[in-house]
């Protein structure tokens, strides 16, 4: 467990051996690992016996403290704050735009040379697409800014707003070296390195990546003051943007309704929610609302293109469910949300998410001597400062709660919890409700063969509920993501759009040329995808790493989109 990454390395099988939540004891502490639903919820939802270790944290606050980095009375005033923006009016925006930004995802695609929009794209790595796909979501259906794609320009007659177009040029505009895109991009990947070295020191530093990191916080905060200055004119003025979510203008708002603050001071000028904050909480959501995103699109499309059979079921689900609407940029929110998140395309993505949660483990610490009830009855006493962790990718394999057969992948495994299957989401009504069993050998039983066959009928009910506390790529209780539902409508968009008129497949040109491929039997494009499965499946199983979250830092695995039609491994 001195493994940053242990869970993800060693998934369940450590508690397999030891049990669901096991204690280490050093000379430095207790540390607690947690794979157990009940007390995994138990602890997410006393939230002032565990509480969050924000000192861990201060990465993030480099433009200010915000709702990830607090906590007590000044993280439930954040969180009043902050919470206000995520709403329905809010996710209809964001899913209009997803729409679209997936569609100029496909076309920057097409643009690339040796690709055509029309017939063969090859994707060499998927993941700085969807992170910038992610990140002109939040960006235009946040905080009212638009992004442009390489080669992408305004529509006819398209204007940006006073004062915006600095944040959409492609040209540094007035005093900023860096444009708005490029600062937001440099500061998201590299911000670790503000953990690491001060900002005066970055400067100085004889590397051309943390030079440039420096210029790229100067630039970002200078913008985010200067979006700030627009949005609280804007606000005096009753002229906020309808487009955005405006993420910004509740907490303007906030600075001036002191009294509704737990901290609040009559006699006391001093906002509770200072511009610092409303900067601190803006980067968060930039962060938050991009990056995780961008690996479940990544992720998810790797996915498909491992299991064909599974795509083929997702774009039958998707014809279903679209066919009686037209053009995509008509498509109804909330009602075709619903619709495809109830269906094959939720149960894809949700067990995307459960086999590569974005955060593998979330840490909690208790104050003062804690008590738990474990999955046996028995009451435990926890001493205080013990460091615990929800351990996502081991809790997410807990074959006591998932449905779960014999792996056809691996078929000397137990089970296939470490497969993508997402038919194990799509139970018979009476097993949609997970629960740990008072009987728990019934926990043992429930398999993928319980599955409805019709559930690929559209309408037939929600997905498996898995018990509170076994899924938790969001976290759980109190503290969980705020964007959550913001996220889910995003991935819903933006995979419906892909799948709707595409495919997607390993790039096997590593291994053969296409050419030869095309012209081979069954059997011999069997053995070539055999080995893009066995590579791709080798990295995500043992080579992801990162240090906010699971990403492909060494290989990639590249992929090959195409029209629907023109697959190259479509008959296996």
């Amino acid at each position: 467990v001195l493994d940053p990454l242990w869970a993800y390395h060693q998934l369940y099988s450590l508690f397999a051996r030891f049990g669901d939540t096991f204690l280490v004891v050093s000379p430095w502490g207790v540390y607690m690992a947690n794979a157990s639903p009940s007390v995994i919820h138990q602890v997410a939802t006393r939230r002032t016996d565990w509480v969050k270790p924000i000192e861990h944290y201060s990465v993030v606050e480099q433009f200010g403290a915000n709702v990830v980095t607090t906590e007590g009375s000044t993280w439930r005033d954040h969180r009043k704050v902050s919470s206000g923006s995520f709403n329905e009016k809010s996710n209809a925006l964001v899913w209009k735009e997803s729409i679209r930004q997936a569609q100029e995802m496909i076309n920057a695609w097409g643009r690339r040379e040796g690709n055509r929009v029309d017939g063969a794209m090859w994707v060499d790595d998927a993941y700085p697409d969807a992170a910038t796909t992610s990140l002109h979501i939040i960006s235009r259906s946040g905080f009212g800014v638009k992004l442009l794609w390489p080669e992408e320009t305004l529509a006819d007659g398209e204007e940006l707003e006073e004062g915006y177009e600095k944040f959409t040029s492609l040209e540094p505009m007035e005093q900023h070296t860096m444009t708005f895109k490029d600062s937001m991009h440099t500061m998201l990947r590299d911000f670790i390195w503000l953990g690491i070295f001060s900002k005066d020191s970055l400067r100085k530093l004889p590397f051309k990546r943390t030079k440039k990191v420096s210029d790229a916080y100067t630039n970002l905060n200078a913008y985010l003051h200067e979006l700030h200055a627009l949005k609280k004119k804007a606000i005096l003025n009753e002229k906020a943007n309808t487009e955005s979510l405006d993420l910004m203008g509740p907490m303007i708002a906030a600075a001036d309704t002191q009294s509704d603050f737990s901290g609040a001071n009559q006699n006391d000028a001093t906002p509770v929610f200072s511009v610092d904050n409303i900067l601190g909480n803006s980067f968060i959501f930039l962060f938050a609302g991009h990056e995780t995103t961008a690996n479940s699109i990544t992720f998810l499309l790797v996915f498909l293109a491992l299991n064909l059979p599974a795509q083929r079921r997702l774009q039958l689900t998707v014809d279903t469910i679209l066919a009686s609407h037209g053009d995509a940029a008509t498509w109804p929110y909330p009602s075709l949300f619903n619709a495809l998140g109830n269906s094959y395309v939720g149960a894809s993505i949700n067990e995307q998410l459960r086999l590569i949660a974005s955060v593998t483990m979330i840490p909690k610490r208790s104050v003062g001597p804690q008590t738990l009830t474990l999955d046996d009855g028995k009451t435990v006493h926890v001493p205080p400062n013990t460091f615990q962790h929800f351990c996502a990718p081991s809790v997410h394999r807990n074959p006591k709660v998932w449905p779960h057969s014999k792996s056809l992948r691996t078929p000397e495994k137990d089970n296939d919890l470490d497969d993508f299957v997402p038919e194990r989401w799509l139970l018979k009504d009476d097993k949609r409700n997970g629960g740990m069993s008072s009987n728990q050998d019934e926990g043992h039983k429930k398999t993928v063969e319980e599955l409805n066959d019709s559930a690929m009928d559209i309408g037939s009910g929600s997905l498996f509920n898995p018990p509170r506390g076994a899924f938790v790529p969001f976290s759980d209780g109190p503290r969980a993501c705020l964007g959550r539902r913001f996220a889910m409508v995003e991935l819903v968009a933006v995979i419906t759009t892909i799948m709707q008129n595409y495919s997607v497949e390993l790039d096997t040109r590593e291994f053969a040329e296409e050419e030869k491929v095309v012209s081979m039997g069954t059997q011999g494009k069997r053995g070539v995808h055999k080995k893009a499965q066995d590579r791709a499946w080798q990295i995500l199983e043992k080579e992801l790493g990162g240090l906010v979250t699971l990403q492909c830092v060494g290989r990639k695995i590249p992929l090959r989109f195409c029209k629907r039609g023109g697959e190259v491994f479509g008959t296996l």
